[in-house]
């Protein structure tokens, strides 16, 4: 069993990747509304304000999904529907995951 977390950062590509995942056998993830520690700090303190479009583009909120796996194989395509998604973006800072056992 696995947890697969992922902090998305492109919300264009959100629907295609909860979608995909259905496809794929992912059936029940946990989505909560998230923002950056810099994204946050910036409004607050405007020297910091430049830095948040360096970092993600100026969005201002992420979409964090936990999902938990038992299957490797589905795991393994989740990853990698995952990370195709963000490489056919072309764009960097699409976001972030990490997986535990």
């Amino acid at each position: 069993m696995y947890l697969l977390i992922a902090v998305i950062n492109n919300e264009d590509i959100f629907n295609d990747l909860i979608t995909g995942w259905l496809d794929i056998g992912v059936t029940g993830a946990t989505i909560i509304e998230s923002t950056d520690s810099l994204q946050l700090i910036s409004r607050h303190i405007p020297i910091f304000a430049g830095f948040r479009t360096l970092n993600t583009g100026g969005m201002l909120h992420n979409k964090t999904l936990f999902t938990v796996i038992e299957d490797q194989e589905i795991l393994n395509e989740a990853v990698a529907y995952l990370e195709t998604l963000c490489r056919e973006t072309g764009k960097p800072h699409q976001g972030i995951y990490f997986v535990t056992p």
